[in-house]
């Protein structure tokens, strides 16, 4: 693996006028592979959120066991023998504009630069440099097309068109539909009113008795259906007040405490000073 432990590799790439369809081909089957382990960047530039990886996990799924076998399965893929040959597919990807080299900013960078910092989401600032290094960052550009878009295109106007020719329906579907719309709204109300009934419930229990009584406690959690009307109710526990600290000090602490001299605790208060900024 020479390219990979070797000094720095700067390729100088210019986009051809046509996307080369082998460079889409293995784009397709590196896009959302597992061993490239993509996370999410802010890319400053556009302020999107975009998928990022290090350039040895690509050169590593492209000489995988697993990147042969699909070869042979699918002939437009081509063979990867070494590195060498892994490397002039990354190349290609580069000028197709599939794949583009990044810098992971620091923290302070990237405020320097104002970018929108987000908690655990790196920020990311695309180059026109791309040095072939192991732990260079590179981000996707390119989102292979979606195989069920022309289904679910075709199904959305068959819906479009079923709406508007509600009309020509026949008498007993109109019906259906009617009972059908006034039972979900009927449902929807009993939710609502269930929710109301709930709250009631559990504001008189907080003045009256000394638990909190609810109906239906998990109604609201992230759980399924079913689950979220079980149990039925449930008691709750008043907050109890904080216990006062015990002012009793045992007799080694004291015995300890008068021992210190007066150097030591100056130290002892300067390292509590330092520690809490």
């Amino acid at each position: 693996m020479n390219q990979l432990n070797g000094a720095p590799q700067t390729q100088k790439l210019t986009p051809p006028a046509q996307k080369d369809p082998v460079a889409i081909t293995v784009a397709t089957y590196l896009r959302y592979h597992k061993i490239l382990k993509q996370r999410q960047g802010l890319n400053i530039n556009s302020g999107d959120k975009q998928d990022f990886f290090r350039y040895k996990r690509l050169i590593r799924a492209l000489l995988s066991d697993e990147y042969k076998k699909q070869q042979k399965k699918q002939p437009s893929l081509p063979p990867v023998e070494d590195n060498a040959q892994a490397q002039k597919l990354f190349i290609l990807m580069i000028q197709n504009q599939l794949i583009q080299p990044v810098k992971k900013l620091k923290t302070q960078d990237a405020k320097q630069k104002k970018a929108k910092l987000e908690r655990g989401v790196p920020c990311l600032e695309p180059t026109n440099k791309a040095v072939l290094q192991p732990d260079e960052y590179f981000i996707w550009t390119f989102s292979p097309p979606n195989p069920y878009l022309v289904i679910y295109s075709l199904l959305g106007l068959v819906g479009i068109f079923t709406v508007i020719l509600f009309p020509l329906w026949p008498l007993w579907m109109r019906k259906g539909v009617w009972y059908l719309s006034t039972g979900l709204l009927g449902l929807i109300c009993l939710f609502f009113a269930l929710a109301i009934v709930r709250l009631i419930i559990y504001v008189l229990s907080l003045v009256f008795l000394p638990q909190q009584f609810w109906l239906f406690p998990r109604l609201f959690d992230d759980c399924g259906f079913f689950d979220s009307f079980k149990p039925l109710y449930s008691w709750e526990d008043p907050k109890g007040k904080p216990k006062k600290k015990s002012k009793k000090v045992s007799s080694e602490t004291k015995g300890v405490s008068s021992t210190v001299d007066n150097n030591s605790s100056k130290v002892t208060k300067r390292a509590t000073v330092e520690e809490v900024e």
